[in-house]
């Protein structure tokens, strides 16, 4: 095919040269009759013709498909050229690998997370209602029970309307005894979200009987049939038996589907409002409804359901607003987001140094072609003709620096996935290198070519053709191509400087975080779940009746220091409650954390005592209404008065949902001691008001049993705790064995996350950056060699080169350093305001910053210099 190609184009070659020759004839017949010699008869007439194989160029492409040809002869000679300095090619292939592979990955992260992470039917179109306190607007909560949501789907904004209710089931019969997340949905919900089976059926209004009882069916998560039956289409018809319960299998979703469990199953919601639980609805609105009049008719309804059912809603008034679905959850929050857009700015910055970088090494090597460039320009190559040549060969590199991209960003993805904490990204996302990340890749390879290219393809395409060849090469690119390169190093070693603080606040802030007075002692704490199921627990005193002699047996077995019961306040989270203080009117709704505790609490989680005494085992026994409160609960009673004696009006034990609560039980506690302060709302938030209170005062289905163990590694005593727990009730698995250390872990995940990608990020900037500098004096070491040779000669010592060299090193440093940290101040501000509390100003950071940086520098700077300064004075004047 080749040589066909060949025989055709020089057949093609031959006539119009045939045709120019005719030509030339004719005209030089002309000019000897005009009185010419013969000589000069010719002359003139290729003068006036032009240049002979530029025309046989144009006249080619006016007469076939050039430009499709044109691009193939560019490809090919880019790809001669590339293998024509391997060295240098391999260089700019990593650099331009390792910054689009890095944005490639950390796209396919913000696609997956961001973007698209739910297979759900228009996820942009469903809304969230959510209650604000006019006083605190910044904190929304859904307050909707069944007979709520019943009412909220009738309004005429919503064209359709789903309600979710999660619980934990005890799993038991032929597949064991275990903890099993079951979540209730209204029997349109698979409808709503429009996410086919990939095995039997869905959840259907018939499910569901007309007095609202529900049929007892389950959909399995794609995690649970695997586990549960391997994979099997034999499941469908099988049976589980759910809190004594049992349920037949009746289909299973694919494997991103994941609403609010990805290892538990989905039951039809009975619809009598008999228990009248809390759930969480979801909207869709109706065409040409807007969400302001969507929130505005919840807002008129919310306002009489107020009026009915007050423990609900906050004591003054409130607003209600619409927020979409894909803001709503943890991925979505502020501070994933800001992490993801924070580090998808980081690996910009680092595809800005490849960009650098490689436009450094393709300003060398069109410099050290410049003799070549002036020949083909001066017998009559078009500037145009070059430029596309030489931007050619920049996309092309680019392009092979893409394809070793997706493979690294492959790896990479992988990295981050394994690093990311897995509950800020939600159930349905899949992280992978998809078909977008792909396209994207291409994008950004395509555009990084054109970028670094840009800058060579302009100053070669347009040489002094005269004072290139009369130089023949030997200084390269002259003054000005020296000065451009200069400023591309500075700007790689500004950009790596910015990656290195930004890596540097995010090491000082996750050490601060790991330093933090936490106010309890996490070592040797291992902490059980203990769910027991409804049906076999129906009682307030067979649940209490549980709890207590499973505390009683775990605090006498050997190496128990202490043991405590509790739910919440363990010591992250729990319930809230509205709450009022006695003999003090209350002008605003505020919540308080609620605790159920056992007397040991404290001393188990090694929480001191600041004032008044502790819960005693008498007022446990009989829920005696008491409650310890925390410092910061303490400062809500006026300045100068005691809370201890006080009494609290605690809402959420005047109506308790979901739980029980012994006869006569009332929502006022006497306030009997304060704890001190606990990291109770995240490590990275101040303390909020809590209130512990005995654990008999209510009985929920749900308990935590922590243990203060004497061994250094609490996990060794897991299976003595699980075989009292088997003594009280053999049918009783513990859920979710984890030590205190294990939550603290979690806690500190996302600030773990920021710091290990900022920090590989600004390892690979300065990295790269290194290679800059690098490049850059080994450049300009083979282009002085004949001036280094003269000074040797003349009488400079070697090491007056060296640190001629090393000083020119240092100027690039300095100044990118001073840029870079002129920069980084404002990434400060930024990192500081969204992912950490970190001081405005960390000394001890720009300090590591500017070692590092320096080290590397040295580093970069050294071999080259020291090459200049070992040169043999009499072959450097010799070189040409």
């Amino acid at each position: 095919m080749g040589w066909s190609r060949y025989i055709r184009r020089k057949r093609w070659d031959d006539e119009r040269a045939s045709e120019i020759e005719s030509y030339l004839d004719i005209e030089t017949a002309d000019n000897v009759a005009r009185g010419m010699t013969a000589d000069q008869a010719r002359s003139a007439a290729q003068r006036k013709l032009g240049n002979t194989t530029l025309i046989r160029e144009e006249i080619y492409h006016m007469n076939t498909i050039g430009w499709l040809e044109l691009l193939l002869h560019d490809v090919r000679y880019a790809l001669r050229m590339l293998r024509k300095g391997p060295g240098t090619s391999v260089v700019a292939l990593l650099s331009l690998a390792l910054g689009i592979g890095t944005t490639t990955a950390m796209f396919s992260v913000i696609y997956c997370v961001l973007i698209s992470p739910y297979p759900y039917a228009r996820p942009n179109e469903i809304w969230a209602p959510q209650v604000h306190d006019i006083r605190q607007p910044a904190r929304g909560f859904s307050p909707y029970h069944l007979r709520d949501f019943l009412e909220v789907q009738k309004l005429p904004a919503f064209s359709d309307a789903m309600a979710t209710g999660p619980e934990n089931d005890l799993l038991t019969g032929e597949h064991g005894v275990e903890s099993f997340t079951a979540v209730l949905l209204t029997p349109n919900a698979f409808h709503f979200l429009g996410v086919t089976p990939v095995l039997g059926r869905t959840i259907q209004p018939s499910d569901v009987r007309p007095g609202g009882e529900a049929e007892r069916v389950i959909v399995l998560s794609y995690g649970a049939w695997q586990r549960l039956f391997s994979g099997s289409p034999d499941a469908l018809g099988k049976t589980l038996v759910l809190n004594d319960i049992p349920r037949t299998v009746v289909g299973v979703m694919p494997p991103r589907f994941g609403w609010w469990t990805n290892d538990g199953g989905w039951l039809p919601m009975p619809l009598t409002v008999r228990d009248d639980p809390m759930v969480a609805p979801i909207m869709r609105l109706r065409p040409g409804v807007s969400a302001t009049v969507a929130a505005e008719q919840l807002q008129a309804l919310n306002l009489e359901l107020a009026k009915a059912h007050p423990v609900n809603f906050p004591k003054n008034r409130f607003a209600t607003s619409l927020i979409n679905y894909m803001d709503v959850t943890v991925a979505s929050g502020s501070t994933m987001r800001s992490s993801l857009t924070l580090l998808f700015g980081a690996v910009g910055f680092l595809l800005l140094i490849a960009c650098a970088n490689v436009a450094n090494l393709q300003m060398a090597r069109a410099a050290s072609r410049a003799h070549e460039i002036a020949v083909r320009m001066s017998i009559g190559a078009a500037r145009g003709r070059v430029f596309r040549q030489l931007l050619t060969e920049s996309v092309v590199l680019s392009l092979a620096g893409g394809v070793l991209g997706v493979l690294f960003a492959l790896g990479i993805t992988r990295a981050i996935v394994a690093l990311m904490p897995a509950f800020y990204v939600p159930n349905e996302a899949r992280i992978t290198v998809n078909t977008y990340a792909l396209l994207f890749s291409a994008g950004v390879s395509v555009l990084t070519g054109i970028l670094f290219g840009l800058m060579p393809a302009l100053r070669c395409s347009r040489p002094d053709l005269v004072g290139t060849l009369k130089d023949a090469g030997r200084t390269g690119a002259g003054a000005t191509g020296g000065r451009a390169r200069n400023v591309l190093v500075v700007v790689e070693v500004a950009l790596a400087v910015v990656l290195l603080v930004g890596a540097s606040l995010t090491i000082r802030g996750f050490i601060d975080l790991q330093r933090m007075d936490l106010g309890f002692q996490p070592d040797r704490v291992l902490m059980v779940g203990l769910q027991l199921p409804p049906k076999r627990y129906a009682t307030y005193e067979q649940r209490i009746a549980f709890a207590r002699s499973v505390l009683d047996r775990v605090s006498a077995l050997p190496g128990v220091e202490s043991a405590a019961i509790g739910n919440g306040g363990l010591p992250f989270g729990g319930p809230q409650s509205a709450f009022s203080i006695g003999g003090h009117p209350q002008a605003d709704t505020r919540r308080i954390l609620l605790g159920l505790v056992s007397r040991n609490y404290s001393p188990t989680l090694g929480i001191p005592l600041r004032a008044g005494r502790q819960m005693t085992e008498p007022e446990i026994a009989r829920a005696a209404p008491v409650a310890l409160i925390n410092e910061t609960a303490a400062k809500l009673w006026p300045a100068g008065e005691s809370p201890i004696g006080g009494h609290l009006h605690l809402d959420i034990l005047e109506k308790p949902s979901g739980v029980l609560v012994p006869p006569g039980a009332s929502p006022d506690v006497q306030v009997i001691g304060v704890l001190a302060d606990t990291r109770n709302d995240g490590l990275s938030n101040p303390p909020v008001p809590a209130a512990f209170v005995p654990y008999t005062l209510v009985a929920p289905p749900g308990r935590t049993l922590a243990v203060r163990t004497r061994s250094a590694d609490p996990m060794l005593l897991l299976n003595a705790v699980r075989g009292e727990v088997l003594a009280v009730d053999k049918d009783q698995p513990l859920s979710r064995p984890i030590t205190m250390e294990e939550v603290l872990g979690f806690e500190t995940a996302q600030p773990r996350f920021n710091m290990a990608l900022f920090t590989f990020f600004g390892v690979l900037g300065l990295a790269i950056a290194a290679i800059g500098i690098y490049s850059v004096l080994s450049y300009t070491v083979a282009r002085r060699t004949h001036e280094i040779g003269i000074r040797m000669a003349l009488g400079a010592g070697r090491s007056h080169v060296l640190r001629l060299m090393l000083r020119m090193g240092a100027r690039l440093v300095a100044a990118g350093l001073a840029v870079g940290l002129a920069g980084s101040f404002l990434l400060t501000k930024l990192i500081r305001s969204e992912v950490f509390r970190v001081p405005a100003t960390d000394p001890l950071a720009i300090l590591g910053v500017v070692l590092i940086l320096a080290a590397a520098a040295v580093l970069a700077c050294l071999a080259p210099s020291l090459r200049a300064a070992r040169l043999d004075p009499l072959s450097a004047l010799r070189h040409d």
